[in-house]
């Protein structure tokens, strides 16, 4: 009789509210769950230890005869569970997954030292199926889902097999680790150079307009930008006037004065940006609706044009990409706010999971990424922490971290991690080639007029400060400045006399 895969994937949830603890949860230890006859012929260890190709990777059915055996099988829950949220299935409730044929293999996912043998180096289990329906496959392109199924041994295991913990998975708790925030950009600033610290088209030694304001987080006020000051800036989501916390000229003034700055009216995501900046031990941030005074023209109009410096010159920019709203806040921040679906389990011995999604699918499939005015303040930050429902990230030109992966490492050049390449990128490169500028500016402009703006008339001013950074960039010399972006367009888009 064929099976009903409504009722199976129905099964299939019922058992997986018992067993998807969050990181604070106690995993339950293996030895009270139970194996199914193809799974306990498998030794995860070995498979884990010695690796094994792809080519001779070990059958373990077909998907639906393993989602049927998940509720006696503790192996078999973990790959429907994987299958399940990487497939996005609870989208796809009908889907055909008839005739589909899974094995299992084990490969390094990389190294943070080429010294190390293949032996020596983190492995993770994959999953790998023989076919997959058409519109799951095209889903998870719309969604930009990584195709591959993997599942991670945690660090605490790595000893087992004589391993360092490098490129092992990580738990993650429900509030944020900010201690780890803190290595990220010490990391990324002692180690990583001038590839992270200048910028291409900003003038060496270029600093802010005295007129920039920031936000004292130690005094908490309003105070103009010390020359030279480090600072940070905030990209996050308005969704809706906030006319009751932003800075206007009636209290402007106020503002000024220490302590001048009530905490009490602002809104979860600022305040939560203020205690972060606060424990990372900076005193300056840079926030659109408290360092511009938000009915003042003349004041909107400066700010806008320097944009790009502003953003760029930020040490580093936090993404508030967990919400829809100024309201939401940071995940992880205050007690409540996430609760991480990361699946850990205990099988044979050994601590398994499922790795989080990447930046780059998180992003894509949030609110954050739809908005117009956030494009322009990702592509010109150097140094990014996204702040999402899952985990937090950080992406800088060479490399990007996350909770849920010991990753870390000084030694950039050689390392080959599963993290590399799944970014969100869109960083502004420079290039003396005619043809990459059109490119570049073609794909910006397309991207950017997919996003959506609460006014429509803000279409031009919400895309300034990139033009700007370009219209430097690509500056001919002994031209006026304000020229040099229609004389770019023109040297790229050459007229039909000149052809």
């Amino acid at each position: 009789m064929p099976l009903d895969l409504a009722d199976v994937v129905k099964s299939v949830k019922s058992q997986l509210k018992e067993i998807l603890p969050t990181s604070h949860a106690k995993v339950k230890p293996d030895h009270a769950q139970t194996y199914c006859t193809t799974c306990s012929a498998i030794s995860i260890k070995q498979l884990l230890r010695d690796g094994l190709p792809q080519s001779e990777a070990v059958p373990i059915g077909l998907l639906l005869d393993i989602m049927k055996r998940s509720d006696r099988c503790i192996l078999c829950r973990l790959i429907s569970t994987l299958i399940r949220r990487r497939w996005h299935l609870d989208d796809h409730p009908n889907v055909d997954l008839d005739g589909i044929e899974c094995s299992m293999s084990a490969r390094d996912c990389g190294t943070l030292d080429p010294r190390l043998k293949d032996r020596k180096r983190c492995h993770r289990l994959c999953i790998h199926w023989s076919n997959c329906p058409s519109e799951i496959l095209n889903a998870m392109v719309a969604s930009s889902t990584h195709p591959s199924l993997e599942i991670q041994l945690l660090e605490e295991d790595a000893h087992k097999f004589s391993r360092r913990r490098d490129l092992h998975g990580r738990k993650v708790n429900n509030m944020v680790d900010v201690g780890l925030i803190k290595t990220w950009i010490h990391l990324c600033e002692s180690e990583h150079g001038d590839s992270c610290e200048s910028v291409w088209w900003r003038a060496e030694g270029e600093s802010l307009p005295q007129f920039v304001r920031m936000v004292d987080v130690v005094q908490m006020s309003l105070v103009h930008a010390p020359p030279n000051c480090r600072y940070v800036a905030l990209s996050y989501v308005w969704g809706g006037p906030g006319d009751h916390y932003w800075t206007t000229i009636a209290n402007a003034t106020v503002r000024g004065r220490p302590s001048g700055l009530d905490e009490s009216i602002l809104p979860a995501t600022i305040l939560d940006s203020i205690h972060l900046v606060r424990q990372l031990g900076e005193r300056y941030l840079w926030i659109d609706a408290l360092c511009i005074i938000q009915d003042s023209d003349e004041d909107k109009a400066d700010q806008i044009h320097i944009m790009d410096l502003i953003y760029s010159k930020a040490t580093f920019t936090v993404f508030a990409a967990g919400g829809d709203s100024a309201r939401a806040g940071l995940p992880g921040m205050s007690a409540g706010t996430r609760t991480p679906e990361q699946h850990v389990q205990v099988v044979q011995g050994l601590h398994l999971a499922l790795p989080l999604p990447t930046l780059r699918e998180v992003i894509k499939q949030s609110y954050w990424n739809t908005r117009g005015w956030t494009f322009q303040e990702l592509v010109l930050s150097r140094r990014r922490i996204f702040f999402t429902k899952e985990q937090v990230y950080f992406e800088c030109v060479k490399d990007i971290w996350c909770e849920d992966v010991v990753g870390e490492s000084k030694t950039l050049e050689w390392t080959r991690t599963p993290l590399r390449h799944n970014g969100v990128g869109m960083f502004l490169r420079s290039s003396t080639s005619g043809h990459w500028q059109l490119r570049g500016y073609v794909d910006t402009a397309t991207t950017y007029s997919q996003r959506n703006l609460t006014q429509e008339s803000d279409i031009i001013a919400a895309m300034t400060a990139l033009t700007n950074a370009m219209s430097k960039g690509y500056e001919p010399p002994g031209r006026n400045p304000k020229d040099a972006f229609r004389f770019s367009m023109y040297g790229l888009f050459p007229s039909a006399d000149s052809a």
